[in-house]
């Protein structure tokens, strides 16, 4: 399958990226070095016919800087959650199971909806890349503390919900809020 790739300026910030590879396609022959280019091109000019660009970045630690405008209390939430000892875990999932249980829920307060409203307004508001951060982290924590057997645990939902609730205090309602966060709170005791 072949594609067509441009050529594109690298970013003026770039501070993630570590560097810019150009190859050639596999399937077409290099063009021959003439005098004067090099395999990308005349210098400063464009790139040679048939030479694809790909961004090879590295992830860098994330800071609470990544994590919104809120993301110092969004961070030491989640190096709290590495510490978790097996009780709190066990009780933060019972917290759970009991306040996000369905019986007879008023409309638009259970667990997915309000995940949902917060979701929406944090991407709205242009948190969408510290809300990906939050689930890398939040990824990373529990398979640090759990390790693969999370499988069906209320866990990982407790953290993330815990964090994204955090991350977007300030544009979610109190009662949004509170079903987001109310298990934390509840077990960490703040």
């Amino acid at each position: 399958m072949r594609g067509k790739v441009r050529a594109v300026e690298p970013p003026l910030d770039d501070g993630s990226l570590e560097e810019i590879v150009a190859e050639a396609p596999v399937d077409v022959a290099p063009a021959p070095e003439r005098p004067g280019r090099g395999a990308a091109g005349p210098a400063g000019g464009s790139p040679a016919p048939g030479t694809a660009f790909h961004l090879v970045s590295h992830d860098r630690p994330i800071g609470p800087a990544d994590l919104g405008p809120n993301g110092d209390v969004v961070f030491d939430l989640l190096a709290r959650a590495a510490r978790l000892t097996p009780a709190e875990r066990r009780a933060l999932e019972k917290e759970a199971g009991w306040r996000w249980w369905m019986m007879t829920p008023l409309a638009g307060s259970t667990m997915p909806a309000a995940r949902a409203r917060a979701l929406v307004l944090g991407r709205a508001a242009g948190r969408a890349d510290a809300i990906v951060a939050l689930e890398a982290v939040v990824a990373d924590v529990v398979h640090a503390i759990v390790g693969p057997r999370a499988g069906r645990s209320l866990l990982p939902a407790c953290i993330s919900n815990a964090g994204l609730a955090v991350l977007v205090r300030d544009l979610i309602e109190p009662e949004v809020f509170e079903t987001l966060h109310g298990p934390w709170r509840e077990v960490m005791h703040h």
